[in-house]
């Protein structure tokens, strides 16, 4: 059972240490989420990696962003460095990091970040056979799914229990990237939620009062009068964020947890009064609880509640880690000093846990002329251990008149510190690989019997992928035009306009949930026309949805689309499970950012790929380059920015809780207006999710020529919610300038519209 702390600079690393954090996880000066941290570069990482080893404390480090195909090979680089200097895990967002790892420094454990959204069994047995030991559970998990992951998991399970939400599911977010240029995925979210907001309804009244702007900030997590039940449930690490804050909360908040988790998961009022002192933006349960609502909303400020603690900490400090003669968190260690007139003297050292070395000295003990060392010159000379993890508790010396030199004193205390940091080291690694190889042992056992993903995707399924692998020559087919619906009516009228491919269903953005007999009739009706129908899954399915789902997956599955297309590589578990046999594509969600990522989901059978909607045109070119499946890109429609569990409509247009709420989303419209005057339109999910969509269109019409040029098999059209009109003319446009019989559109920037991250990278 592990309390896992932060540490975004020496100071709180320190201070994690002294708090009595069982590990702690920190980013190097590249590839990792906060990249606004002061961060640590390779030599004060080794540093501090063998500073926490000899405490028996963890590291892992965070290289939990979406990785560019020309930061592959530093990154390989990086990756041969951090286990060098013997780093026990890294935390993952990209599987192509996994993979890489995996390859070129395989003593590295594999630890899923939140990014990777895993929301349910499903996802944290993919997970497992991709060779993560642990997985992070998103924030938004309940006690009661926690409870049942832990149970069935092989992998050891991490859940946040302290610091700041995200409003949208992590990994999901595109709200800061395309307002700012600010990827949460490449960490250097701007933290859009925390400005402040109108609700807006249908006839433009606004829904919240004045002094409730701040709509979409949540507060902080507080479980800590939840660890009992954690515990119970069998989390093996208690994570608390935290690596932008100081070094007096990491401190405060870790020391509080060490004592609760050391009382068996019990609180006492002090442990409040510690944790809200500190940096805070008011505390919630709600998630863990399975009650989001708008009592999680820290509406009137976005802000601190809590109170200064410990002295001013701003501002960055070189930390010299070898001198650490403040540091509290030591081992005690008993000197034994011996030896006989003539002989070589012997020191050792004993630890409390019964860990003893003996070194010898390069000297005759000899007897004093005059004055003999004194005892207390004795201790002073071994004593001198302040830039050690250890501490000098008591000194045994002989009786007689020795004389003993403060340089051979000296000597032989470093030879024996040094003796005993080599098997502190020693005992760490090995716990850690004893960890490692039950773990293995574990999942290997679990997935022996198991046949490859694979394995499922039958070679002779007709599937939307294989008509469009076609290349000829050095020239590019013309795109296929597909489009994204989720209403039935819908279909006949994309067809009708020159549809090429239908993908139908996943998060249908509208609250009422489809009659399953929708799957059915939607097939045979692009069947009947011959064109290709793909059913999709949702982005987010959590565990305790998955029996309620399961009905919806075998009715996708027994209408016989051309493919089915998923969200989350946990939907390969359930396909399986389900004896799917056919086509699969992977669709945006999954943020493939880079050829290695193409490659691997191809290895793992799927038949064409939706790249991530952050990559820029130069990216997908490479992609397209490497990839032996066709590549599918959207470029028109509202893009998606967040996908919550809060719901802004139901928290201030209904009665504040999704529970018996009066479903105002289904009698009224409604958009959220930022301080610029953007108005983002609202939509909600059978799940009573919320679905934050873009305030402008994307529209890539201009664009057509560069798209074919790039070898661009799909172009993606988002059609959901739209009306008849609206897909007639987006799908009659882009088929016309593909065939050369309508002209294509100035490239007018001045135009209310977006062109997503085409030409414009993210941070």
């Amino acid at each position: 059972m592990e309390l896992l702390a932060p540490a975004g600079t020496s100071e709180n690393f320190l201070a994690a240490l002294e708090a009595g954090a069982d590990a702690i996880y920190l980013g190097g000066k590249a590839f990792n989420a906060r990249a606004n941290a002061d961060n640590f570069d390779i030599e004060e990482l080794a540093e501090a990696v063998r500073l926490a080893h000899l405490l028996d404390v963890s590291v892992f480090v965070t290289v939990n962003i979406l990785i560019g195909d020309a930061e592959l090979k530093d990154l390989k680089e990086y990756l041969r460095e951090l286990e060098r200097i013997n780093v026990d895990a890294i935390i993952v967002q990209d599987l192509a990091v996994a993979e890489l790892a995996k390859r070129v420094a395989p003593k590295l454990h594999l630890h899923a970040s939140t990014q990777l959204t895993a929301t349910n069994m499903g996802t944290v047995r993919f997970l497992e056979r991709m060779g993560f030991s642990r997985v992070v559970l998103a924030r938004e998990m309940s006690l009661d799914e926690i409870k049942t992951i832990c149970r069935e998991a092989k992998a050891e399970i991490e859940v946040f229990v302290h610091g700041a939400l995200c409003v949208c599911y992590s990994g999901q977010c595109l709200m800061s990237s395309f307002i700012g240029g600010r990827s949460g995925n490449r960490g250097a979210c701007a933290q859009p939620c925390r400005l402040p907001y109108e609700l807006i309804n249908g006839e433009g009244k606004v829904i919240n009062a004045e002094d409730e702007a701040y709509i979409m900030s949540p507060k902080d997590l507080n479980y800590s009068e939840h660890m009992a039940e954690l515990m119970e449930a069998g989390v093996a690490s208690f994570k608390v964020e935290g690596r932008m804050k100081k070094a007096s909360y990491v401190k405060e908040v870790i020391g509080t947890y060490r004592q609760i988790i050391d009382r068996a998961g019990q609180t006492i009022e002090e442990d409040q009064e510690h944790l809200a002192a500190g940096f805070n933006r008011g505390f919630s349960t709600a998630y863990l609880e399975n009650r989001s609502s708008r009592e999680m909303i820290t509406a009137v400020a976005p802000g601190n509640r809590g109170k200064r603690i410990g002295p001013s900490d701003d501002g960055p400090k070189k930390t010299d880690w070898q001198n650490l003669q403040e540091f509290s968190r030591k081992y005690d260690v008993h000197a034994y000093l011996d030896g006989q007139e003539g002989a070589a003297p012997t020191l050792t050292l004993l630890m409390d846990d019964g860990t003893t070395v003996t070194v010898s000295g390069d000297y005759v003990v000899q007897r004093a002329h005059k004055t003999p060392t004194s005892h207390e010159k004795v201790w002073e000379q071994l004593g001198r251990l302040g830039t050690t993890v250890f501490r000098l508790a008591s000194v045994y010396m002989p009786e007689e008149p020795f004389m003993w030199p403060s340089s051979v004193l000296n000597q032989i205390r470093r030879d024996g510190i040094a003796r005993l940091e080599d098997i502190l080291l020693e005992k760490h690694a090995k716990a850690m690989a004893t960890v490692l190889s039950r773990i293995e042992g574990a999942i290997a056992d679990e997935i022996k019997d198991r046949p490859s993903y694979k394995s499922m995707m039958t070679d002779d399924a007709e599937t939307a992928g294989k008509a469009i692998a076609q290349r000829t020559g050095n020239q590019p087919a013309v795109p296929l035009v597909s489009v994204q619906l989720d209403e039935e009516w819908q279909v006949i009228a994309a067809i009708e306009a020159g549809a090429q491919k239908i993908i139908f269903g996943g998060d249908r953005l509208q609250r009422k949930p489809y009659d399953l007999s929708i799957y059915n009739r939607v097939v045979e009706l692009c069947h009947a026309h011959k064109v290709p129908c793909v059913l999709l899954t949702p982005r987010i399915v959590r565990e305790s949805e998955f029996e309620a789902y399961r009905p919806t997956l075998e009715a996708i599955i027994a209408a016989k689309p051309d493919a089915i297309s998923i969200h989350f590589l946990g939907a390969l578990e359930w396909l399986q499970m389900l004896g799917y046999k056919g086509a699969v594509e992977g669709d945006s969600s999954l943020q493939l950012f880079n050829k290695e990522a193409v490659r691997q989901v191809t290895d793992l059978g799927l038949s064409s790929v939706v790249v991530s909607q952050e990559a820029t045109l130069h990216q997908i070119s490479g992609i397209i380059r490497h990839s032996q499946i066709p590549v599918e890109c959207v470029v028109h429609g509202l893009t998606e920015l967040m996908i919550s569990e809060y719901c802004v409509i139901s928290s201030f247009a209904g009665t504040g809780c999704k529970t018996n709420c009066p479903a105002p989303c289904l009698k009224d419209s409604y958009r959220l207006r930022d301080r610029m005057g953007e108005e983002f339109p609202l939509r909600t999910d059978p799940y009573c999710r919320m679905h934050i969509m873009n305030s402008r269109m994307l529209d890539m019409r201009a664009y057509i020529p560069d798209l074919v040029k790039r070898g661009i098999a799909v172009l993606r059209i988002d059609g959901r919610q739209q009306s008849k009109e609206w897909l007639r003319d987006t799908i009659e446009a882009y088929r016309g300038i593909l065939a050369h019989t309508s002209p294509v559109p100035p490239k007018n920037e001045s135009l209310p519209i977006t062109r997503g991250h085409y030409f414009k990278g993210i941070f």
